[in-house]
């Protein structure tokens, strides 16, 4: 009778155990943005938004987490007898309130820090999000390789609801990437490993062209004219994520796990 209960239990866990690494990386990136806010009341110098600058670097944290994931929480879970599907069910939970919670709090603070600055009289220069994310001349390597680092973006300012939607959508892509690339490791090792890291690129490349192409973003050079409706594009956009989530699936259950 408690087997419906495990995912629940799972997807609890993870999300309060991956939350606390997010309050260490969060706070990490809380002590970087006071330093620099301290540093240009004395420069010239421009300082990112809060909310801008972690919107950058949680795309690898969760990276890194959902490898994490694969590794090292299905042996915890399966040699305490939690099946490999409420694992996987679980997880997925878990890691959807991570992704929606970790913009909420970046928002929050963004705000705070505004309104502090307000308060204090401090005229900080801050550097808009969207001047570092150009197309490099129209290059396209150049474009793959600044995409690796700057997803789809929404100013805060522009639109709260919609800006918090687009960055928990990337890093719950770049977590499920993650979790594709541990998973390939564990159960196929090296080779398979290497071959899930092109996939875990193409699906987080797919997800940033569908979603910058529906908001009328930047995209590579060679699909200016590539246009989509917004519908369209979140369809293709969870078709994407669901295949991910699909060969994670297929590898997990099929990991052997020394208990």
């Amino acid at each position: 009778m408690n087997q419906p209960r495990n995912f629940t239990k799972v997807a609890s866990d993870m999300f309060f155990v991956q939350g606390m690494w997010a309050a260490g990386f969060l706070g990490v990136m809380l002590i970087v943005q006071i330093i620099k806010i301290v540093t240009a009341t004395f420069s010239d110098h421009e300082v990112n938004a809060f909310f801008d600058a972690t919107f950058i670097a949680a795309n690898i944290f969760m990276l890194v987490i959902g490898i994490i994931s694969a590794i090292g929480f299905i042996p915890h879970y399966v040699g305490n007898g939690v099946t490999r599907k409420d694992y996987f069910k679980g997880a997925i939970l878990g890691t959807i309130g991570l992704s929606i919670a970790i913009p909420i709090v970046s928002a929050i603070v963004t705000s705070l820090f505004s309104l502090i600055l307000n308060l204090l009289n401090l005229r900080i220069n801050i550097d808009s999000f969207e001047n570092n994310v150009n197309d490099p001349d129209g290059n396209i390597i150049g474009h793959l390789v600044t995409s690796v680092i700057f997803s789809p973006h929404i100013e805060l300012s522009s639109s709260w609801l919609l800006a918090i939607f687009i960055f928990a959508l990337n890093i719950f892509t770049y977590y499920c990437a993650g979790w594709l690339i541990g998973s390939a490791f564990s159960r196929w090792g090296v080779i398979g490993g290497l071959l899930s890291i092109v996939i875990g690129f193409i699906v987080i490349q797919a997800e940033d062209i569908l979603l910058s192409a529906s908001l009328g973003l930047n995209v590579p050079s060679f699909l200016e004219d590539f246009e989509i409706p917004i519908v369209l594009s979140m369809v293709g956009i969870i078709l994407v994520i669901t295949i991910c989530l699909w060969l994670i699936r297929q590898l997990t259950k099929r990991i052997i796990v020394k208990i």
